[in-house]
């Protein structure tokens, strides 16, 4: 919590809405003294259910087996627990956030945080040496108003591309550009928000002010909100990625929190088409301020997405939708908005909670895990699944709390389920 008090307090609000949004909830949880769905002190496991290593508690009970490995960090270190449900740290002494592991299985990825900005970094999945950096993120010099005058920059939420050779991640690199043909505010204040970009790995270690105009921009942000988040492929598209996009309304009051389908390459392969107000995502969720969604995640075959809806001020819930095919090629075309948005309402309710976020299914698809809030603490907690009659995403049984962390997983940083 304290990491993300000074990243608002360093960098700006706006600069970094798409972490506000969860601390808010956080601090109206804490304010709260019931909870709903899973967030039921009734469904925490018995204490006598979880195996100590450490002050980490591992629910050792049948209900609580799972395969493939689940990577998290506690207290910003990174932790692996595989199918024995024995966890192994892999990093020490650095604030890692956000781990992700190569298709291919050699290496992971994650954020190094730093006071005033992040590397992109990497290295052996097995957890040894050597780390490598992908971009550093500082500069020479930092102003703490946060206008952009900087060149200190933030990468964030490192996502592998299918042949394990480049990195799909969050930054403020354009934040000096002021994209002044786009008019108002574009022509009068920093372009801070985070956008997707994408870069090779394998290269000599590269400083964040020597990208700025040479990686690849994949998704644009608009301007004010806080950006992007949340990038993925979709498992047996190489064309497609989803994310997070946060914009204001017309009225600049209220936030609009969307899931957007986008073409990777488009940006690339249409040189001056596109731009933060006319870019290649086509939303698969409503621009319905009562209908936030965010934080989507890719069943293994691709044709799902779990995601997070914001239900009211007191409850998420966690669903899943079926996802549009052929929407990509087209994306400023009404008719294909339209078709694009028809699977979200075949969405399923899996769950609700005060607070929930980050699914992320097993490599399996029998099983999603993702990051509950309960008793002022977040644990990982496990939800399985399975395809009903109608053909939609049902729940079997409870949810099953994986974790006692006793405060120490990090709220912060999304986990990720591998082979």
């Amino acid at each position: 919590m304290n990491d993300i008090l000074s990243i608002f307090s360093e960098k700006g609000m706006k600069k970094h809405r798409f972490l506000y949004t969860a601390f808010s909830l956080l601090l109206l949880s804490l304010s709260l003294q019931s909870c709903l769905g899973i967030g039921s002190s009734s469904n925490t496991a018995n204490n006598n259910n979880f195996t100590k290593t450490g002050n980490l508690g591992i629910n050792n009970t049948d209900q609580a087996v799972f395969k493939g490995k689940i990577y998290f960090t506690l207290n910003h270190n990174l932790y692996v627990l595989d199918g024995t449900r024995t966890p192994h740290q892999l990093t020490s002494g650095i604030t890692a956030v956000d781990p992700a592991v190569s298709p291919d299985g050699k290496w992971i990825a994650f954020s190094a945080h730093y006071a005033n900005y992040s590397n992109l970094v990497y290295m052996p999945a097995n957890g040894g040496p050597p780390l490598r950096t992908v971009i550093g993120g500082g500069g020479n010099f930092y102003i703490a108003a946060g206008d952009g005058t900087n060149n200190y920059y933030w990468l964030a939420q490192p996502t592998w591309s299918p042949d394990s050779k480049n990195l799909l991640f969050l930054s403020d690199l354009q934040k000096q550009f002021y994209w002044k043909s786009l008019g108002a505010p574009f022509n009068n204040a920093y372009f801070s928000d985070l956008q997707i970009f994408s870069l090779p790995i394998g290269q000599p270690p590269l400083t964040a002010n020597q990208v700025t105009t040479t990686t690849q921009a994949v998704a644009y942000a608009s301007f004010g909100d806080g950006g992007d988040r949340d990038p993925v492929y979709r498992p047996h598209h190489n064309d497609q990625i989803v994310f997070t996009h946060y914009q204001y309304d017309p009225t600049g009051t209220q936030q609009i929190i969307q899931i957007f389908l986008e073409n990777p390459n488009a940006i690339a392969n249409n040189p001056g088409v596109y731009s933060p107000v006319a870019d290649p995502a086509i939303p698969l969720t409503p621009a319905n301020t009562n209908q936030q969604s965010m934080e989507p995640a890719f069943s293994p075959d691709g044709n799902s997405i779990a995601y997070i809806r914001r239900q009211s001020s007191v409850s998420m819930g966690l669903y899943v939708m079926p996802v549009a095919n052929n929407v990509t090629q087209d994306p400023n075309n009404t008719t294909v908005e339209k078709q694009a948005l028809q699977p979200f309402n075949k969405s399923a309710l899996l769950l609700a909670g005060q607070y929930i976020s980050d699914p992320v299914w097993s490599p399996d698809g029998k099983q999603i895990a993702y990051l509950a809030y309960n008793n002022n603490v977040f644990d990982i907690w496990l939800a399985n699944v399975h395809v009903d009659k109608t053909g939609k995403y049902q729940m079997t049984g409870s949810p099953i709390q994986l974790t006692s962390a006793n405060g120490q997983l990090d709220g912060d940083s999304r986990p990720f389920w591998g082979p």
